[in-house]
């Protein structure tokens, strides 16, 4: 009997132990800590982003990361509706042309500048960090690669008609060309851009035009009645010629991505207006081969207008619970080697000295996006303003554009409309 109690009592003893021991292990284990990653793009970036997202978390096992991607259309309405509700996610890519609507309503994201002990950031061009994705001293997020609007060309295509792959493009030289194209075959555009893109197009021609943003800092328009009717003018002119497909045509593809229009699959567009980054699923979807030139410059422009950007901006949402977490990653997101080989080029042209050198020595950065910045930095316009790049503005002008394109309105009525609907708007926002 005694024998028994003693054993039973050592059976005890061991079994507190084990529990005690257990519970210190699991008290020295970190606390596990889930976060949400936000962005839109395509099927290559989505894959290299999961691909970073996997080897951090197998790195820190405290860590989960929950991808939240998708298209580009819906997102930003999302967004601001899951702000508004406390909803969003830690982390968080946004698009620079929202940065003056969002700093307006109050700092919905960390301030970057307050992150410099957190984030290595003496890599980034911190001036053109400032220029895109910051209102006043307040930084919203850091750009996650150098992106460039220009010309993707089938040059299959090109050869094939006899037009050159050349870097010196002017509008005039845009009518020329596309003209000899539709003599040889009505079913044949030498341009093609999404309505969105017309809308770059506008203002990138006032801006060579007057040598000034679209909208001016004190809500007054920078261009002139005659100068709008003039470019207005041109729009129509593409779309009788047949320079560019028919609205009909061309809207049917506004909200999806180029590699998904299957008149430029089949090889019906010489040209596709995209921005650099956005070329990797254009190249892989294309049965021929793909390269870049450079956006048309008129001769005389006062200001070359092209656009230069940041393909996206990562940001941390203010009212995440693990902001020094977030931070942790999008410092190793930006700066690690193996997170710079994982996302290669998905994002445009890697932001970081450092990130550009690790790619070009093992050959990862696409030649392809690499020549659209190449070639177009030269002819950089310079940020655009905040009212600019206003989305209300944007929405009249997509309007407008539509109006000329389907040829419901001349360009002469739709510039003396447009500038109505544009100054009111402006009273709005300056009041």
């Amino acid at each position: 009997m005694k024998k028994s109690v003693k054993s039973l009592m050592r059976v005890c003893i061991v079994a507190i132990l084990v529990v005690a021991v257990l519970g210190t292990i699991q008290a020295a284990r970190p606390k596990q800590k889930q976060m949400r990653f936000s962005w839109w793009g395509g099927d290559v970036r989505h894959q290299a982003t999961l691909k970073a997202i996997e080897l951090y978390t197998k790195k820190n096992p405290n860590i989960k990361i929950e991808a939240e991607y998708g298209g580009f259309s819906s997102y930003y309405q999302k967004l601001v509706t899951q702000l508004a509700g406390g909803t969003a996610a830690d982390i968080i890519q946004i698009d620079y042309k929202w940065v003056h609507d969002l700093a307006a309503q109050g700092e919905l994201f960390v301030n970057m500048n307050k992150l410099t002990d957190k984030i290595d950031m003496s890599g980034f061009d911190m001036q053109f960090a400032r220029d895109h994705g910051a209102e006043g001293d307040y930084l919203l997020g850091l750009p996650t690669g150098m992106n460039a609007f220009c010309l993707v060309a089938n040059t299959e295509l090109l050869e094939k008609e006899g037009i050159p792959l050349e870097n010196n493009w002017d509008w005039d030289k845009i009518i020329e060309e596309g003209v000899k194209l539709q003599k040889k075959d009505k079913n044949k555009h030498l341009l093609c851009l999404t309505t969105n893109h017309f809308s770059y197009l506008l203002k990138m021609k006032i801006k060579q035009i007057t040598g000034k943003n679209f909208i001016n800092d004190d809500f007054t328009l920078a261009f002139n009645k005659q100068q709008l009717v003039e470019v207005l003018s041109y729009i129509r002119k593409m779309v009788d010629l047949g320079i560019v497909p028919p609205f009909e045509e061309s809207v049917l593809f506004d909200n999806v991505g180029s590699e998904q229009n299957t008149y430029w699959l089949e090889g019906n567009y010489a040209f596709f207006t995209t921005w650099a980054s956005s070329t990797p699923p254009i190249i892989s979807s294309s049965k021929f081969k793909v390269d870049v030139a450079r956006y048309p410059v008129p001769k005389d422009a006062k200001n070359p207008g092209v656009m230069t950007t940041p393909s996206q901006i990562l940001s941390i949402n203010s009212r995440s619970k693990y902001i020094d977490e977030a931070a942790k990653f999008v410092n190793w997101f930006f700066n690690d080697k193996e997170a710079i080989m994982a996302l290669k080029d998905s994002r445009g042209v890697p932001p970081t000295q450092k990130a550009r050198q690790i790619l070009a020595e093992n050959n990862l950065l696409d030649p392809v996006i690499a020549k659209g910045v190449e070639i177009t930095l030269p002819y950089s316009g310079g940020p655009e303003n905040a009212l600019s790049l206003n989305k209300e503005i944007e929405t009249i002008l997509h309007d407008y554009i539509q109006q000329v394109g389907f040829k419901r309105l001349s360009p002469e009525k739709a510039a003396e409309a447009l500038i109505v609907d544009l100054n009111n708007k402006l009273a709005d926002l300056k009041g």
